[in-house]
């Protein structure tokens, strides 16, 4: 179903919904996923996260850039602001998580700052670099919301009494916060507002780009248990 589709049947209809409902069952399989579940609980093993942080660490240079791309691409200012108030964010309190968090783990620098990246990290990585080569908001828009938002979604699942291991409460923190969900709330209506008046070709790619990241944020989760 198209999204002119879906307004013809709902007037209500947002257009970041019609994005999740293209990208079932990947959305609904990752905001409930096994990872979640034991990262809420506190039961994930150290392995299992040491081997998701290494390789969620190897993002961040390339996600920055991709914000650097949506400052450079958003038509107006304040969205440029939301864009460089969430970079500097990414650039200081979650990086310092991961440095702590790998130093109580035990990872040696050797391994996180230059790490063998799995099969599907690279995949991940190439759909961020395209979408910065693109210069296209609406595309860099896509890749963001589905990540950001997915994020927010399992985060806020999580029980309310946190993990004793730092490196899982304060992940679960860190994407549960109400600055985090403030943005993702305003990245939401930007992406409504963008691909409400995108023509159907920019919504068919903007909703490609959402499933194959659902697809992917799925599978980095699943990989995690893979020696």
């Amino acid at each position: 179903m198209t999204f002119e589709q879906l307004c013809a049947r709902n007037t209500e209809a947002r257009f970041t919904d019609w994005l999740r409902e293209q990208a079932e069952p990947n959305w609904t399989r990752m905001t409930t996923h096994r990872f979640a579940r034991e990262l809420g609980a506190g039961t994930l093993d150290d392995a299992v996260a040491g081997r998701y942080l290494v390789q969620d660490y190897a993002f961040v240079e390339t996600f920055v850039s991709l914000l650097g791309s949506a400052i450079t691409t958003a038509p107006v200012m304040p969205s440029k602001r939301a864009f460089a108030q969430f970079a500097a964010a990414i650039t200081s309190d979650e990086n310092d998580f991961f440095l702590r968090s790998f130093e109580a783990l035990g990872i040696p620098e050797s391994v996180w700052k230059d790490p063998a990246l799995h099969p599907v990290t690279a995949e991940f990585l190439e759909v961020l670099r395209a979408a910065i080569r693109s210069g296209s908001y609406p595309q860099v828009l896509s890749v963001l919301v589905a990540a950001e938002w997915s994020y927010l979604t399992w985060a806020k699942a999580c029980p309310a009494e946190r993990p004793t291991q730092f490196w899982l409460s304060e992940w679960i923190e860190l994407h549960a916060i109400p600055p985090f969900e403030a943005f993702v709330n305003w990245l939401r209506e930007e992406t409504d507002r963008v691909g409400e008046g995108a023509g159907a070709g920019t919504q068919a790619m903007m909703a490609e780009n959402f499933k194959r990241m659902m697809a992917l944020e799925e599978a980095f989760f699943d990989a995690a248990y893979s020696e």
